[in-house]
């Protein structure tokens, strides 16, 4: 559900701030899964008869068990025109990721930008992991990589991740995570980054998460024009992120992790 180095001063400038990180982290994840304990529908256990009895139809015995659910909600493309997604996550997020990626066709029209909170000795074997899994490819972004149709670029841990250039020759530009910055890699600074380039041309979404980051970089994305959508608290391993957006009336849809991928494929196919 998260990462967390062995080497605390990767996440924290002092002791107290990594106790009280590890601690809130900790304590996040658990109330997360007692919710879900506590609201888990139970189903009523039956007791065998002491004696047996004839077979007796019911018309309505069987509805309950043969009734199909309720169809889910047909999405509808808005008829945009994009030329980059972002994807900004934390907390259950390498779950959420691996949902996604992995529902999405090899020949994706355009490129991906992930940043996902995690300390920097994980993002490379995760980008490797998640490019076994996909169609497309996934690679830790490298300072200079130029963005081309299909592939995912991973925001390596530690540092911040920028674009630069002008769409269809746009490149990435690693840059130092800053002392002073409460996460490496920052979606506030990858998303704000996306809209001076890309401007109304960006499909962004903020999956799980704690805190509140990717909120002003969704801002700056919507004020450019571009679409923000957030992951829904239900389906949230923490639900602040996301949350953060919804909140501040910045993302256009509250969406279902397992029907994120399918939202994205219908939004590609213009109206």
């Amino acid at each position: 559900m998260d990462f967390l180095p062995k080497k605390f001063e990767d996440i924290a400038r002092n002791k107290d701030e990594a106790v009280s990180l590890l601690q809130q982290r900790v304590q996040q994840i658990a109330s997360r899964r007692a919710l879900l304990r506590r609201t888990a529908v139970r189903r009523p256990v039956s007791t065998p008869s002491a004696a047996p009895r004839a077979a007796v139809t019911r018309p309505n015995d069987d509805v309950s068990a043969t009734k199909a659910a309720a169809p889910a909600a047909r999405f509808r493309s808005s008829g945009k025109n994009y030329q980059l997604t972002a994807i900004g996550t934390s907390t259950g997020g390498p779950v959420a990721l691996q949902k996604i990626l992995t529902k999405l066709p090899g020949n994706y029209p355009h490129p991906i930008l992930l940043i996902q909170h995690m300390p920097a000795t994980f993002t490379a074997a995760f980008a490797a992991r998640l490019n076994s899994l996909c169609q497309i490819t996934v690679k830790e972004a490298a300072n200079g990589d130029v963005l081309q149709p299909g592939v995912a670029y991973l925001a390596p841990g530690g540092m911040q991740m920028m674009i630069e250039g002008r769409p269809g020759n746009a490149k990435i530009r690693i840059l130092d995570g800053g002392e002073r910055m409460n996460y490496k890699p920052c979606v506030d600074v990858t998303f704000g980054s996306a809209a001076k380039i890309y401007h109304d041309k960006v499909l962004s979404m903020v999956l799980t998460g704690m805190g509140a980051d990717g909120r002003e970089g969704a801002r700056m994305l919507k004020s450019a024009g571009s679409t923000v959508w957030a992951q829904d608290e239900d389906s949230c391993v923490v639900y602040g992120m996301p949350q953060a957006v919804a909140k501040a009336g910045i993302s256009t849809e509250d969406l279902p992790l397992d029907r994120i991928a399918e939202r994205i494929l219908v939004e590609l196919k213009r109206s």
